[in-house]
């Protein structure tokens, strides 16, 4: 473990141990009693090159790009799909979702437990020149530098077989290759907030990736 700044921490891992490392190398920052900020140091740096946003505490919800996708491995993940060549669209389905993601990260944390649920909105934006891969080990699409332009948000609906609708509200579990979909033609705060407790309280049958 090093200092990097008075008072913050990380430690920077270049085996993966046995128990939440699941990708290697990883970054993890800590605060001065040694909680974690991020496990996620990693993907923040390649994020954030100048580093303005260190420590990087975590946002309730994410827009899913291809730097972050490694996360879609760590457990349960929410996924709102939505069309972003309408304007405006993500940010509006970001707000729509964020005081969900907000209340299960406060009621876990006050819990001293991480949070069973990640938040992503996932448009159409397309990522950086890639060759799709499939690593069968964490199953799930990775992009790695090549020849052809490749859609995120494509790949993930086509890895999943999900249907092209948008907006579309899911629960994806790629360790356990599980997926929850809410079919509906209105997604509202209700309706999500709805889609997480039935998940977390195992109400949902889940439908195989």
């Amino acid at each position: 473990m090093q200092v990097i700044t008075p008072g913050l921490y990380f430690w920077y891992l270049s085996i993966a141990p046995c128990g939440e490392v699941k990708c290697i190398p990883t970054l993890i920052v800590l605060d001065p009693q040694g909680e974690v900020i991020t496990r996620q140091g990693r993907v923040e740096v390649l994020n954030d090159e100048d580093c303005r946003g260190f420590p990087w505490h975590p946002k309730p919800v994410l827009e899913l790009s291809d730097s972050n996708a490694v996360q879609l491995n760590e457990g349960p993940c929410l996924v709102l799909f939505v069309d972003s060549e309408d304007d405006g669209e993500s940010e509006a389905a970001k707000q729509l979702i964020q005081p969900i993601a907000e209340k299960i990260i406060a009621k876990y944390k006050a819990k001293e437990e991480e949070a069973p649920l990640l938040f992503f909105v996932a448009g159409e934006a397309e990522v950086a020149p890639s060759e799709a891969l499939t690593d069968v080990k964490i199953h799930l699409p990775v992009f790695a530098p090549g020849k052809v332009d490749d859609d995120m948000t494509d790949s993930l609906r086509d890895y999943t077989n999900l249907p092209e609708a948008a907006p579309l509200l899911t629960i994806l579990d790629m360790s356990a290759r599980a997926k929850y979909v809410m079919d509906v033609e209105e997604i509202t705060p209700a309706i999500v907030e709805a889609f997480v407790n039935d998940f977390l309280a195992e109400k949902l049958k889940p439908e195989p990736i």
